[in-house]
């Protein structure tokens, strides 16, 4: 909110913000800063794109990367949080919500891609050639009505059948239709048809059978032709006569489904050309898992009558008993997952990587488990596909392993090494459960001397406990639900950052030098990242793991968010780079060396801090005379003002949920 300055002498505003010229400064120091700490890898921002902020006259209910919000977002994140990385959660085609109302993000499809990532606004412009009119995108935003639109992501709005966002994109579709066969867009999207006819088709075909069968899976479907078309055990005449039966006489059925896929893949790429535009690359989240389309196209990939990852996922399982053998249908399956991610992203975040290295094969019947080590060979057959589809682009450094586990299930470390199948590769770290061998910066490269570029080092991602949480020293219900008892990391974490600090542990027990110091440990690792929730001070878990239901992955990162963060600077709850920065110099004790530099870290972490209201004495003592009484009302009537609409946002703000963003 701006507020027009009263006195020359000092702005009186609801907080002090930092003008263009001092914005390209902080971006300067900071990566000064970074360069001396050897953060010189990626740093990532993780975000769920669906939760990205979109402003009143925007709100859809679902955000994507190519609005014009989240534009402003991205320029935001890379000067107050230092990132040249944004990373989003997997952004597959929705299959449908859990029974609690749960609609997460690794539940989606591995190969397509959500209605959500097409911007609607979009389609309103010449490039599009405006096959949708503006008062269509308006009535889009006009059915977001729910009360909680501004803080909660609403992905009915977009993913209903008969939704408002459905009827108006097909009736782009209809006039995308009617455009002139030689027209650029229409001829890119027949070259996108058959560039992409392996898994397209068969989502084509499900999705027609799924209406029919009133949008169950197929495992609930009569007709036992129809739940095996892709089954090389059944007469294939009579499979491909089913198949172009259906796609003959759902014809326009069959090219929306098309059509709404090649939208939504062309805005994703415009979305990845925008930060690229802004210097930032953009990490995707390849998930483990496939929908139940996905097996029922490829019914030669899956073990029947068995599951696989963590006992309480049941997810279909690959044949991992033949997934090393180059020609299997297992294989191919991963490796075409594979080549789309490498298309559509920079980098890779595998999800739970470890089931590549060690695979676990659990039987439905008996319970029985198979497990078997295959090293790397896995990750190399994947590797060897983003190799190829990114040509001179690829880096390992872009492909980052989420390697956590249950203890029965793998260890990253062996014999205080690293598992030899990670070697060469980048392994993510987090500093939920900070320990003195687990979770900090100086135990992985001083204690056992590990590369800088065998891992990314955070607080924590979309499972952890909110860093505000262990702070104020919050039990964690995920952690003390499994545990049957609290876990309350705060204490035992102070005693830790007190001995990488080398201070007292009572300097860690204040929330504010906890929050600063756990983040100034990941800013000395070469590569590093910050969840959204953590960087904006945000105090709700965003993946409670099915135990707060649709609150999950629905915290929508509000219009008004700068204000939010700005204020929560002030309390010492949100990410202060330049405060973090200095207090990851002073842990290596280079701020002596690098004195100047030291000193503007320091200068701006001050003005990113400054309270809302300055202090009115000192605007009294800088007039005399007559002016001084003036001084004196007008400051006193601009302060009053200021204070009454600080209390009536507060209220507000109080009588929203406890959602912080």
């Amino acid at each position: 909110m701006k507020v027009t300055p009263v006195i020359s002498q000092n702005n009186l505003a609801f907080r002090r913000r930092l003008t263009n010229d001092e914005e390209t400064q902080l971006r300067k120091i900071t990566g000064q800063a970074k360069e001396v700490l050897g953060n010189t890898g990626n740093s990532v921002l993780i975000v769920h794109d669906a939760c990205l902020p979109q402003a009143q006259t925007r709100n859809t209910g679902v955000a994507n990367i190519s609005g014009k919000d989240s534009a402003q977002f991205f320029d935001f994140a890379k000067t107050y949080f230092g990132v040249n990385t944004i990373e989003v959660l997997p952004q597959g085609e929705f299959v449908r919500a859990h029974s609690n109302g749960l609609v997460s993000a690794y539940s989606y499809s591995a190969f397509g891609l959500n209605d959500s990532l097409i911007n609607p606004e979009a389609l309103t412009r010449p490039a599009w050639r405006n096959i949708m009119t503006t008062e269509e995108f308006d009535s889009i935003v006009a059915a977001n009505n729910a009360a909680d639109k501004a803080s909660t992501v609403r992905f009915e709005k977009i993913n209903a059948p008969g939704s408002e966002f459905q009827v108006q994109i097909k009736n782009a579709f209809d006039r995308f239709m009617a455009l002139d066969k030689n027209d650029s867009l229409r001829v890119e999207f027949e070259a996108y048809k058959t560039e992409n006819a392996d898994w397209l088709e068969p989502k084509v075909v499900y999705s027609i059978l799924k209406r029919r069968n009133g949008g169950r899976e197929f495992d609930n479907w009569a007709g036992q032709l129809d739940k095996n078309l892709y089954n090389p055990r059944y007469s294939e005449s009579e499979r491909q006569a089913r198949i172009d039966g259906l796609l003959r006489t759902n014809k326009t059925e069959a090219e929306f489904f098309r059509f709404k896929q090649f939208v939504a893949e062309k805005h994703l790429q415009e979305g990845r050309e925008l930060l690229h535009g802004k210097g930032l690359k953009l990490f995707g989240d390849m998930p483990i898992g496939f929908s139940p389309q996905e097996r029922w196209a490829n019914p030669a990939a899956f073990l029947p009558d068995y599951y696989t990852g963590a006992n309480d996922w049941k997810m279909p399982c690959l044949n991992f008993r033949d997934i090393t053998a180059s020609d299997s249908a297992s294989a191919k399956l991963l490796r075409r997952k594979a080549a789309l991610n490498a298309r559509r992203y920079d980098g890779i975040r595998f999800d739970v990587s470890w089931l590549y290295i060690m695979p676990k094969m659990v039987n439905s019947q008996t319970g029985s488990v198979e497990r078997m080590y295959y090293g790397d060979e896995v990750l190399k057959m994947m590797e060897d596909e983003i190799r190829r589809v990114q040509g001179d682009k690829f880096s390992m450094q872009n492909l980052i392993h989420e390697v956590k586990a249950g203890k029965d299930d793998f260890s990253i470390f062996n014999g205080g090494k690293l598992d030899s199948a990670l070697s060469g590769r980048v392994a993510i770290f987090e500093s939920e459960n900070l320990s003195h061998s687990w979770g900090n910066n100086d135990y992985y490269a001083k204690t056992l001397g590990l590369s800088g570029d065998s891992y990314i080092l955070g607080i924590g991602d979309h499972t952890a406990q909110p860093l505000r949480q262990i702070a104020d020293g919050i039990n964690d219900l995920v952690a003390s639900a499994n545990n049957a008892g609290p876990v309350i990391r705060k204490d035992a974490q102070a005693e830790v950052l007190a001995h990488i600090f080398n201070e007292p542990v009572e300097n860690f027990l204040k929330p504010a030098e906890f929050i600063r110091s756990k983040f100034a440990d990941i800013m000395s690792a070469r590569h590093n990242f910050i969840f959204f929730m953590d960087a904006l001070g945000g105090m709700s878990r965003f993946d409670s793991q099915g135990l707060n239901g649709k609150a999950n992955y629905a915290y929508k990162i509000s219009a008004d968010f700068k204000e939010k963060y700005h204020a929560l600077l002030q309390k010492g709850l949100a990410f202060n780079l330049p405060d973090v920065l200095a207090r990851a110099l002073e842990k290596e004790g280079l701020q002596n060396q690098h004195r100047g530099l030291y000193d503007k870290l320091c200068k701006f972490a001050k003005i990113l801090k400054e309270k809302e209201v300055n202090d009115t004495s000192a605007i009294i003592k800088k007039t005399t005379g007559s002016n001084r009484w003036k001084t004196i009302a007008i400051a006193g009537v601009s302060l009053f003002a200021l204070g009454f609409m600080a209390l009536a946002l507060r209220k507000k703000s109080d009588e929203k949920h406890s959602k912080s963003y």
